[in-house]
C-alpha cells in the first residue's frame, strides 16, 4: 500500500513540475524526487502512456491530456464511465461567451476535457488541475487563490471564498456528493460544501453534474436547497431516480 502511495506522490510531483516548467530532465527530477533516474524514467513513462505528458529524449515536456485529479483522486475510477458521460453532456450545454464557474473533482474533471477552446469562455475555478488543463488549451481561466487542499488539489480559505464574492458568473458546474430532496445538495467535506455553496450564489444558472450513485445520498454538509439549481445533469439510467428524488425543484437533463 504505501508503495502504492508514493508513485502516486510521485506522479503527481512530477505532472505539476512539467505543467509550470513546461520542459524539465531526468537528472533533475530525480534530484527533486529523491529517486534513481531509472525511477523517473519508468514515472514518466508510464504518465506518458496514461496521457498526461509527453517523453523527449532526456526529459519529458507538458501536454497535459488529463486532469491531475483524476489521477489523485480515489473517486475518479468510481462510475467512470457515468462521469465521462455527464461530462461530455454538460460540456455541449455551454454557451460561447460565458463567464462559468467551475468546481473541483472528479466528474468535473471530466467536464472540462471536453470543453472546447474557440468558446471564448472565462473560467473561474479553485481547482489547480482544472486550472492548469484549461489554460494550456487557451483558455482565459481566472484562479481563486487561497490555501490549497490536498483531497482535490484545491484552492480553499477566506480569501478563495473572498474572491468568489467578487465575479458573477452565467452558470455555475459542480459536482456533490449527495442529492435528496429534504436537504438538497451536501458534500462530506465542510470547505467543499462552502466553496460550492458560494458559487452557487453567485450564478445565474446551476448545473449539477451527478451519477446514480448520488440519488437519495445525505452528506455532512449541505451545500444548499434543490431550489437553489436549475439542472442535474446524469445518465439515461438515473433519470427516473432523480425525477423521483427532485420532484418539480429542478430539472433533470439525462444523456446516454
Amino acid at each position: 500500500m504505501s508503495r502504492r502511495l508514493l508513485s502516486i506522490e510521485r506522479h503527481q510531483k512530477i505532472v505539476e513540475k512539467v505543467s509550470v516548467e513546461e520542459a524539465i530532465d531526468f537528472i533533475t527530477l530525480a534530484k527533486e524526487l529523491n529517486v534513481s533516474v531509472m525511477t523517473v524514467r519508468r514515472d514518466i513513462r508510464e504518465l506518458e502512456k496514461q496521457g498526461y505528458l509527453k517523453l523527449t529524449r532526456g526529459g519529458a515536456y507538458a501536454q497535459i491530456t488529463r486532469s491531475i485529479d483524476i489521477l489523485l483522486s480515489p473517486r475518479a475510477e468510481d462510475q467512470g464511465e457515468a462521469k465521462t458521460i455527464i461530462g461530455k453532456y454538460a460540456a455541449s450545454l455551454i454557451e460561447p461567451g460565458e463567464v462559468i464557474f467551475i468546481g473541483a473533482g472528479s466528474t468535473t474533471a471530466q467536464f472540462v476535457q471536453y470543453l472546447k477552446p474557440d468558446l471564448n469562455l472565462t473560467v473561474i475555478t479553485a481547482s489547480i488541475p482544472h486550472a492548469t488543463f484549461l489554460a494550456a488549451k487557451g483558455f482565459k481561466v481566472i484562479s481563486t487563490g487561497g490555501e490549497i487542499a490536498t483531497d482535490d488539489i484545491a484552492q480553499t480559505g477566506y480569501i478563495a471564498h473572498d474572491n468568489i464574492k467578487r465575479f458573477f458568473a452565467s452558470k455555475t458546474i459542480i459536482g456533490t456528493r449527495g442529492v435528496a430532496k429534504d436537504v438538497g445538495l451536501t458534500d462530506i467535506n465542510s470547505e467543499v460544501a462552502q466553496m460550492s455553496s458560494l458559487m452557487v450564489a453567485q450564478a445565474e444558472q446551476v448545473l449539477v453534474l451527478a451519477d446514480i450513485s448520488k440519488v437519495g445520498v445525505k452528506a455532512n454538509y449541505a451545500i444548499c436547497p434543490l431550489s437553489d439549481i436549475d439542472e442535474i445533469i446524469t445518465t439515461k439510467d438515473a433519470e427516473q431516480a432523480y425525477l423521483a428524488e427532485c420532484g418539480d425543484q429542478c430539472e433533470v437533463l439525462a444523456s446516454e
